[in-house]
């Protein structure tokens, strides 16, 4: 048999040839590379890249995990027996001091004039039934949505998180008004005051408690299985939120467009 004048044949791979095989410069730099970042990383950034919740190994077929495994049963068990209920409340009355500064942010995006006509109106409709719903519940509840997602341990009960949802909903019903009176209509009567301050707080307030609950229902997924939280436990209360916040939308924009809700204007 002749030789090949290449090296392709499988005699020539590493791990059959005779001496160890030496690494391409640039593979040592991100080995090394990827070596320190892993030596710098926190214990929740290693679980998040382990491998047991693989389906190859995560299947009735498969024996169970070693109990010193890095599982995210395991991580999350440490984690809730290290976190002092103290600390829980702590971290809720900081989400909730954070539901001000998010608000602006999603009130900057929520508030919608109508004004134009034509296809101008129709888009900026559809924003505010839908769009602007959807913008608004998600800032309400973001922070609280990421700890319950990536540090579930953090809150210790519903009740925390309904709170944090409740004063999201406040918050951005409070910084919302406050663009209204100052920026959008800063000419307007006392009833315009007393309709934002009642009937649109109230509506935001509804809202988040509705999203509230869905956090809640992630959390308790994951806090009693000991598992990863799943999204999809919470989507339809959000989905609740947003509808309901669409639908109150249409017809104050529709009337607010037919100059009906004028005189709470002048």
């Amino acid at each position: 048999m002749s030789k090949h004048s290449r090296k392709d044949g499988i005699e020539f791979e590493p791990h059959l040839a005779d001496a160890a095989p030496q690494l391409d410069p640039s593979e040592a730099q991100a080995e090394d590379l990827l070596q320190r970042e892993w030596q710098k990383s926190k214990l929740a950034d290693h679980v998040e890249h382990n491998v047991w919740e693989e389906p190859t190994l995560a299947g009735e077929l498969n024996a169970p995990p070693e109990a010193d495994q890095l599982t995210y049963a395991n991580w999350l068990t440490f984690e809730l027996q290290r976190t002092s209920r103290e600390k829980t409340w702590l971290v809720a009355l900081l989400v909730i001091a954070a539901c001000g500064p998010l608000g602006i942010i999603g009130a900057l995006f929520g508030g919608i004039s109508m004004g134009g006509g034509g296809i101008a109106n129709l888009v900026q409709l559809l924003g505010a039934v839908i769009m602007g719903p959807i913008t608004e519940e998600i800032t309400k509840v973001l922070l609280a949505l990421w700890i319950v997602e990536k540090r579930p341990y953090l809150f210790s009960s519903p009740f925390q998180i309904m709170l944090c949802a409740i004063a999201g909903g406040l918050a951005f019903a409070a910084i919302e008004n406050l663009i209204y009176f100052n920026i959008y209509v800063p000419q307007h009567t006392a009833a315009f005051e007393l309709f934002r301050w009642t009937v649109c707080v109230a509506l935001h307030v509804s809202c988040s408690t509705l999203a509230g609950i869905g956090l809640s229902k992630i959390w308790q997924g994951a806090i009693q299985d000991l598992r990863r939280p799943r999204l999809a436990d919470g989507i339809p209360w959000f989905y609740a939120a947003m509808s309901f916040h669409g639908l109150y939308n249409f017809p104050v924009i529709v009337a607010e467009t037919l100059g009906w809700l004028q005189f709470l204007k002048e």
